[in-house]
C-alpha cells in the first residue's frame, strides 16, 4: 500500500515509519527542508517537500495515497489552529488521525465510547465524520527523544494513574488499521499504572510543575483508568510491559 505520512521524523512519526517499511508499505513523507528530506530518503522513504499551513503543498500527494497517516504536530502557538488545517484539507477514509488521550480527561474504566472535549476532540469528529480512523495513544515510552521521561516528574503524590504504551505497539496498531482499513475510534494503550509507579521519587506539588510545564502539567495530574476495547478487537496485542528501571522515552502527543 503507499501511505503519505506527516510528523515522519519525529518521536512517533519515525516509528510509524519504520513498522510500515518493515512491512513492506510504500511510504511517502511529508517533509519541510532538505535536511528532513535526507533524513526520510535514508529510511528508504520518498519525501514529499510542503507545509502543513499550506494545503496546496501536500493536498493531492496526500489524496492520492491508500491511506494518510496523520502525526505530525507543528511545536508553535498556532499548533492546534495547523491541525485542524491538515484534517480539513485531507479528510476522508484514507484518513488515520493522531490524537491524545487526554482529552478524556479524569476518567474510571474508559474506552473509545467514553467522551472527549476540547479542540482536538473537534477534530477528531472531522475525521470520523469524514469516514476516517482516530488513534488515541496513551504515554508513550520506548524510544529516545521524547521530553517527559528524559525530565521525569509525577504531580503530588503521584497516585493517579497514567495509561502507558510502548512506542512499537502503537506503531503495529497504526499498521493493523492501514492493513485493514478498519475505520473509527482506536485507544493505543497497553496497561494503567500509578504515576508514582512510573517515576519513584519525582512528586512536584501542582502549581509548581505548572512554572515549568503550563498546561501540560494539568494533563500529568489526570486520573486516566483507560483501555483499548476496539483496538483488541481488530487484532492489537500489545507485548511490551513497562517497568521503573526501563531506559525509555514517553510522551503525550
Amino acid at each position: 500500500m503507499h501511505i503519505f505520512l506527516t510528523g515522519a521524523t519525529g518521536f512517533l512519526g519515525s516509528g510509524i515509519a519504520a513498522t510500515l517499511i518493515r512491512a513492506r508499505h510504500d511510504v511517502t513523507a511529508l517533509v519541510r527542508s532538505s535536511t528532513s528530506a535526507a533524513r526520510v530518503l535514508s529510511y528508504g522513504i520518498e519525501p514529499h517537500h510542503g507545509d502543513l499551513r499550506d494545503p496546496a503543498t501536500y493536498r493531492d500527494a496526500a489524496r492520492a495515497a491508500d491511506a494518510i497517516v496523520h502525526a505530525g504536530v507543528e511545536g508553535g502557538a498556532d499548533r492546534i489552529d495547523v491541525d485542524r488545517i491538515f484534517v480539513d484539507a485531507v479528510a476522508g477514509p484514507n484518513l488515520i488521525y493522531t490524537s491524545t488521550l487526554f482529552l478524556l480527561g479524569n476518567v474510571v474504566h474508559g474506552d473509545e465510547s467514553s467522551p472527549a472535549s476540547g479542540p482536538r476532540a473537534e477534530h477528531e469528529q472531522a475525521a470520523l465524520k469524514a469516514g476516517g480512523a482516530v488513534i488515541r495513544p496513551g504515554m508513550i515510552w520506548g524510544a529516545e527523544g521524547a521530553y517527559l521521561f528524559e525530565h521525569p516528574i509525577t504531580i503530588g503524590d503521584g497516585s493517579n494513574r497514567w495509561p502507558l504504551v510502548h512506542r512499537d505497539d502503537v506503531a503495529e496498531l497504526y499498521r493493523l488499521v492501514v492493513e485493514t482499513g478498519s475505520r473509527g475510534l482506536f485507544h493505543a494503550v497497553a496497561e494503567v499504572l500509578r504515576a508514582a509507579d512510573v517515576f519513584p521519587g519525582k512528586n512536584v506539588p501542582l502549581e509548581e510543575a505548572r512554572k515549568e510545564l503550563g498546561g501540560f502539567a494539568d494533563a500529568l495530574a489526570l486520573d486516566q483508568d483507560v483501555r483499548a476495547v476496539r483496538s483488541a478487537s481488530i487484532g492489537w496485542t500489545p507485548v511490551h510491559r513497562f517497568n521503573a528501571s526501563s531506559t525509555s522515552s514517553a510522551c503525550g502527543r
